[in-house]
């Protein structure tokens, strides 16, 4: 059974250090456009990153993303980026650099969730609705990497059974 309390109408999120957004509801289509985004985004920087390095460009100080949990850790910014842009239609508490209130342009969007506590904020409440959702009706939800690895075991230990050596019999 499911119960469903997804909101329909836009509503506002407080976020740490007096931020509010105003956000439209989320639908899977758009959270699972932005996780898709992320990471096709993640995995085009890397490629190009790593063409860089093979032509001897001058790379200090980017993270190395040949390592998956770097890529990992860039992923799930463009997730968090990507989601912010399609759900925040307008915020209080930001302010740009004359300490004037910052417009919720993309740009600055993209640039509030390049924040770890901001992104992380927003995606958990933002997100947390859909997932208690999905939580209530599947109490065997799948780990987020599409394998059962995070899932509990279910299953109790299985005795080993002794089996005798098959002896071929000669024709």
């Amino acid at each position: 059974m499911i119960r469903l309390t997804i909101p329909k109408e836009p509503y506002w999120i407080d976020l740490p250090h007096d931020v509010r957004v105003f956000v439209r509801p989320l639908t899977t289509a758009v959270y699972e456009a932005a996780r898709a985004r992320g990471w096709r985004m993640a995995r085009a920087i890397a490629a190009e990153h790593a063409d860089l390095k093979a032509a001897g460009a001058d790379i200090t100080g980017l993270p190395d993303l040949s390592d998956e949990d770097a890529l990992a850790g860039l992923s799930q910014m463009l997730f968090a980026q990507g989601l912010a842009r399609s759900a925040i239609t307008k915020w209080e508490g930001v302010l740009d650099a004359d300490d004037q209130p910052a417009e919720s342009t993309d740009s600055a969007i993209a640039e509030l969730m390049q924040l770890p506590r901001m992104a992380e904020s927003f995606v958990v409440q933002y997100t947390e609705t859909h997932e208690a959702v999905i939580a209530e009706g599947n109490v065997s939800r799948p780990a987020p990497n599409g394998t059962s690895a995070a899932g509990l075991t279910t299953a109790g230990a299985v005795a080993e059974t002794a089996t005798a050596p098959m002896t071929a019999t000669p024709p």
